[in-house]
């Protein structure tokens, strides 16, 4: 499992660009259960459309000498209304994989849930033409969640 999440953080960050729209960050997300730390890529498609891949792993308690682990990988599409060099807003969908480990007390214990489906929207506000501030609201698995953080054009 964390040779899977290393081979994730891998592969966004040696992604090539797939056009001149292509940023990269992190953040926040406060989710209905717990906190994540966030890290995103965004690569524009075309004018309207770009793709959203990110990694969210869980900051959990690990209490009575238990460890758990859980991360979410998901892709999302946006489809871009406003205007990219100053305020941009927009829906999105994707998909995404969650998964939680469980070790402690002799007992060792894996569960991916498999792929689920996000829903929300989001928005982005530069700051100069190379930084930008984000925040989404999203649907994701069975609560709300809400990401802001910062992302860096490449």
């Amino acid at each position: 499992m964390k040779k899977g999440l290393l081979l994730t953080l891998f592969a966004l960050f040696s992604m090539t660009r797939i056009s001149a729209q292509t940023s990269l960050g992190g953040g926040l997300l406060l989710g209905s259960y717990t906190t994540a730390v966030e890290v995103k890529a965004d690569f524009g498609v075309s004018e309207q459309i770009s793709i959203s891949p990110s990694i969210d792993y869980y900051l959990v308690d690990s209490s009575f000498g238990s460890n758990v682990t859980m991360y979410l990988l998901g892709v999302d599409g946006h489809y871009n209304l406003g205007d990219a060099e100053s305020f941009n807003y927009y829906p999105l969908l994707g998909l995404n994989y969650f998964s939680v480990s469980f070790s402690g007390e002799g007992y060792n214990f894996s569960y991916g849930s498999g792929v689920g489906l996000t829903v929300g929207g989001g928005g982005t506000y530069a700051l100069s033409e190379s930084l930008k501030l984000y925040g989404e609201l999203k649907y994701i698995r069975s609560g709300v969640s809400f990401s802001a953080g910062v992302m860096f054009s490449l």
